[in-house]
């Protein structure tokens, strides 16, 4: 086990990336707090049984998902994550964002890090 404080908190990163990928709605049960909020591209709000809901109704669907840069910083019990990603798929049918900054917001509960809240926007295309 290692020692580094960070990372606990990019293996969640990489767990939450295959788990939405891989639509894996009983990990992202456990990964994202019952009190989450994903503010998309668009500007919509879904909390955590939107997201689990359009994971399973096909609402969303992502093919690919890339992690481009991650910087995390830890403050005690809390961190946030900042980063970009390449991305494909769709959400009701219309294509994602291709490129997309995020932020996420991260706990530490009983020794256990989980997700309350991301905000994403898209990277205009060049």
């Amino acid at each position: 086990m290692s020692d580094d404080p960070v990372q606990p908190i990019l293996d969640l990163q990489h767990r939450w990336v295959e788990a939405l990928l891989k639509t894996d709605t009983e990990a992202l049960e456990a990964i994202l707090e019952d009190t989450y909020v994903d503010t998309d591209e668009s500007g919509s709000r879904l909390d955590k049984p939107a997201i689990l809901g359009a994971l399973k109704s096909g609402d969303l669907k992502l093919d690919s998902i890339t992690l481009l840069e991650t910087e995390v910083y830890r403050y005690g019990n809390a961190a946030v994550l900042i980063g970009a990603s390449d991305q494909s798929g769709s959400f009701q049918g219309k294509p994602i964002a291709p490129k997309i900054l995020f932020t996420a917001t991260l706990i530490l509960r009983n020794r256990k890090w989980t997700a309350v809240a991301t905000y994403r926007t898209a990277v205009p295309a060049n």
